[in-house]
């Protein structure tokens, strides 16, 4: 009997935890569609580039032949937002120094970075599962798109 009730609750909070999952999932899925639908409603006349999960609408092309890459540290001016079919709340307004592909950045802005120019303003969009996922960090809720407004005032080759 005890061993039947074991099982039962184990069952039951596997299963739970499988619909948890399948909700972030769809989620995740929704935002996406929502990002896709702000780039081709109010980004048509900019460039886009899409890069492990991020989309960077360029507003202000930057330098050519000096772009980010991977592992570089780049002096960016950053305001982060929660994207809601498009900015919503703002949750960082700031000029800092990071590295591209470290720890220091989540990782839909840092893929969003790679390829900008040096000079570059640009929107960098991207869903939950590439930034703070379940955590909840500041204002920013659980499960939040996040969409950056950056320009790119330095990069230093690694």
């Amino acid at each position: 009997m005890k061993i039947t009730a074991f099982v039962t609750i184990c069952v039951s909070m596997v299963l739970a935890m499988a619909s948890c999952e399948s909700e972030n999932a769809m989620s995740v899925i929704n935002q996406e569609a929502e990002i896709e639908t702000f780039i081709q409603n109010k980004c048509t006349d900019y460039e886009v580039f899409h890069n492990g999960g991020a989309n960077r609408v360029v507003l202000v092309p930057g330098s050519p032949s000096d772009v980010v890459a991977s592992g570089d540290s780049v002096t960016v001016m950053l305001e982060g937002f929660v994207f809601k079919n498009g900015p919503s709340t703002q949750f960082l307004s700031d000029s800092t120094s990071i590295r591209v592909g470290g720890r220091d950045v989540v990782e839909g802005l840092g893929n969003g970075l790679i390829g900008a120019g040096l000079g570059e303003e640009s929107y960098i969009i991207f869903s939950a599962k590439y930034g703070y996922y379940k955590s909840s960090v500041g204002v920013v809720p659980p499960m939040s798109a996040l969409m950056f407004h950056t320009l790119v005032t330095a990069i230093k080759k690694n």
